[in-house]
Formats: structure tokens, sequence, C-alpha cells
């Protein structure tokens, strides 16, 4: 039951019954555990076992999420710590443009004719298409690069839930003179959302010497959309200059939660340990104390 409001999309996840459902899962599970390890070995002893059996295990598993296993891939476990977003510690890109202040940690934005196509960078340099595209670490590149293309759009040209274009008032007024100038002789109507923006150009790649870090680079155009007479979309007509951004990859720490995890489950499961030897060690000694009364000698039968 608390599982299932933990994951029920109408309970938020600051929600009470969402943040007590683990720790109450929990608590039923090893509870009934200690209860019936408590009647047979008491409380102090159950306890240690009971701490043994639970650390141990989550140490365990906590090895398999941290490090994963043969077929299984690392970062499978916890993904965050309570009070964080599932996505605090995944990985992500994050988009830039020439001249801002992120731009002043990357010196390789100063110099685009080092950044290289996506199949020398992934190491595919003549090689025939058929074969790169084919190949696993190439294509989970490509689908990283490809989010990188959307986070750069999605700043290059800010579009709202309705559909307009978040810019400032000189741009505004120079793609409207542009899209004035372009439009269309049998355009009837602007089209809804009137801007918008894609990559013109195939995104490069470099690996930043001064930080370390994989930096992507292409080249955004503004295109403005009419409507003909009968309703059908006219192509979209490029206003506007077209302008190179960027964006760095962010490797993210997805494997910090499980790593604290197994920490602090190996800490526990050592002290737990610890504790369950002492307490055996200490009914060795209270076996092998015992005080052993002297035998009554027989009284000798007077002559």
């Amino acid at each position: 039951m608390e599982l299932f409001l933990a994951v029920e999309s109408a309970v938020p996840a600051d929600h009470p019954a969402a943040m007590l459902a683990v720790p109450l899962g929990i608590l039923f599970f090893m509870g009934s555990c200690y209860l019936l390890l408590w009647s047979n070995y008491g409380a102090k002893k159950g306890a240690a076992i009971t701490g043994v059996a639970w650390f141990g295990f989550a140490a365990l598993i906590g090895l398999f999420w941290w490090f994963g296993a043969p077929g299984i891939p690392a970062g499978l476990g916890i993904s965050h710590l309570p009070g964080q977003g599932n996505d605090h510690y995944t990985e992500r890109w994050f988009a830039f443009e020439a001249g801002s202040e992120r731009a002043e940690y990357f010196p390789s934005v100063n110099n685009t004719g080092e950044f290289v196509p996506m199949s020398d960078y992934a190491g595919f340099a003549g090689v025939a298409e058929q074969e790169y595209l084919a190949d696993p670490g190439y294509t989970n590149l490509a689908g990283s690069v490809s989010q990188a293309l959307d986070r750069m759009n999605e700043q290059f040209l800010p579009i709202d839930e309705n559909g307009v274009a978040q810019i400032g008032v000189t741009r505004r007024q120079e793609l409207e003179e542009d899209a004035a100038a372009n439009e269309p002789s049998d355009a009837a109507r602007r089209n809804q959302p009137f801007y918008t923006a894609r990559a013109v150009s195939d995104p490069r790649l470099i690996d930043d010497p001064s930080t370390g870090l994989r930096v992507a680079t292409a080249e955004f155009q503004v295109f403005a959309t009419f409507v003909a007479a009968d309703g059908v979309s006219l192509d979209p007509v490029p206003v506007g200059e077209p302008q190179s951004w960027f964006a760095f990859y962010d490797p993210g720490r997805s494997w910090l939660p499980s790593a604290l995890w197994t920490t602090i489950a190996g800490v526990l499961f050592l002290v737990s340990l610890g504790w369950l030897d002492r307490l055996e060690q200490r009914e060795k000694r209270e076996e092998t104390d015992e005080v052993v009364e002297p035998e009554d000698l027989a009284v000798p039968i007077a002559q």
C-alpha cells in the first residue's frame, strides 16, 4: 500500500504519504524479521542479527548499483537523494553562446576550426558510414549530441507555451524586417508559431583542453513560417543571420547515491557484525565461567 501511494500520480513527491512510503515499508519488513529473532535470541542479539543481515544485503546490492555486473550496466540503482529530483545527478548538456560568461571557461570556442565531426570524434575517421552507424558507441554519442542540439536550439530561440518567441526588441525588429522582405507572394497569413529555429549544420565536437569536458557546436538559423490561402503551410523562410552556439557535456555523478548507500550500509554492517561478535563472546564467557561447586566429601565411618 505504501509503495502504491509513493508511485501514484495523484500523490506528489513532496506529499507526506510519498515521503513516508519507503521508510514505513522498510520498518514493516525489518520489524517483522526483528520480532521473530527477538522471540528466539532476545532483544539485543536479535537486533544484531537483523543489522548484519539487512546491512550486509544493502551493501551487496549497493555494489551492483554502483559498479554494475556482467550484463548489468552501472547506475541502475538509486539515482538521487531524498529531496532531489530524479535527474539531479544524471548527465546533461548546458548550452551557451560565444561571448557569454560561461564561454570564458572554454577557450576552444574561440577556435571552432579545431572541432571535428562526430564520426572523427568517435574514432571512425575514414570509415564507411554504414559501419559506424551500426556501432553502439557511435549511436550512443549521436543520441547524446541530439540532446545538446535541443538545449542549444531552446536557448538560441526560446519559445513560450503560446508559441511566442522570447527575444529582445532589437532582435525581433531585425527578424520582422527580414520576414517582411522575404514573405512569399502566396502567403495569406502567418503560421503559429511564426518563428522557428533549427540547426543548419552538422554538429562538431572537441574535448576542451582547459576543462577536459566535451564541447559541441552547431550553426542555427531562425525561420519564418507562413500559411497559404488554402491552409497549407509554406516552406519556412530563413530570417536573420545564422549563429554558432555551443554546449558542454556534464557527465554527471549518477554513481554518487549508490556510493553513499554502499558506504553507509557497509559501515553499519561492520558495526552490527562487531556487536554480534561481542554478544557471542559474552555468552561463551558466561558458559565457561560457571562456578563449579566442590563435591561433598563423605565422612569416614569411625572404626
